[in-house]
């Protein structure tokens, strides 16, 4: 358990090299195609993506004329990224608050590694602009494959190195989204078969939107406070 910041800080500096950096990086890609198919076209807009990790993503926005910022808690990825002139922060999400509004705050496979993740999606609101909107990801524990492994007495859940404390579902998901006054724009469930399987994608893409508590192994979700839906309430 990661009971203070040092704790965290230590296992976030080394958690990238305890991770298969291809197969990562290749779902981190995907998860950036996906993200960049929910942004508006106007690429002036001043977008963050918290708990960025490595930068996958924001480098490739940034690549493509968004003008995106990042954070994280890990002090050696927030280093590397600073040092090739990309701007990032160190910041601990459970404790530090966000400097400053923005247009869009990214989290992506970040909210099932703290402890409230409802007390931090009402810090994202409250640092966004107005008509602004949040994209967030979060993993679904409980897809196919994960069943089986559980079955199998070979599950990751719970494991004393796995850093995951909030288990999501899609279900779990949407729950959190109403209790924090979050209205569901886009929803885009991502296959549980990895990217490399390039011939299994339409399949998997179709299984996963039929079926998403078996077949996604996360959700995308674009997201906008309720204030602005007042009509839809």
């Amino acid at each position: 358990m990661l009971n203070d910041v040092s704790q965290k800080k230590a296992y976030f500096n080394n958690y990238w090299g305890t991770r298969d950096i291809s197969s990562a990086d290749a779902r981190s890609h995907q998860r950036a195609t996906f993200v960049e198919s929910l942004l508006h076209k106007d690429k002036g807009q001043k977008i963050i993506d918290v708990g960025c990790g490595r930068g996958t993503i924001l480098i490739y926005l940034r690549q493509r004329g968004y003008v995106v910022s990042g954070c994280d808690i890990s002090t050696d990825t927030i280093n590397e990224l600073t040092r090739h002139g990309y701007d990032a922060f160190i910041c601990d999400l459970e404790s530090d608050p966000l400097p400053g509004k923005y247009d869009i705050i990214m989290c992506l496979e970040v909210l099932q590694q703290v402890f409230d993740s409802v007390k931090i999606v009402r810090k994202f609101k409250q640092a966004l602009y107005a008509n602004g909107c949040l994209i967030i990801s979060v993993p679904n524990e409980f897809h196919l494959l994960s069943r089986i492994k559980l079955l199998l007495g070979k599950s990751h859940l719970g494991h004393f190195e796995e850093s995951h404390i909030r288990l999501f579902s899609p279900k779990r998901a949407k729950e959190l989204f109403s209790i924090t006054g979050l209205t569901i724009i886009k929803a885009i469930p991502v296959s549980i078969f990895p990217p490399q399987w390039k011939f299994m994608q339409p399949l998997g893409k179709m299984l996963a939107r039929l079926m998403p508590g078996l077949f996604s192994l996360s959700q995308i979700y674009m997201l906008e406070p309720n204030e602005y839906n007042t009509d839809k309430i």
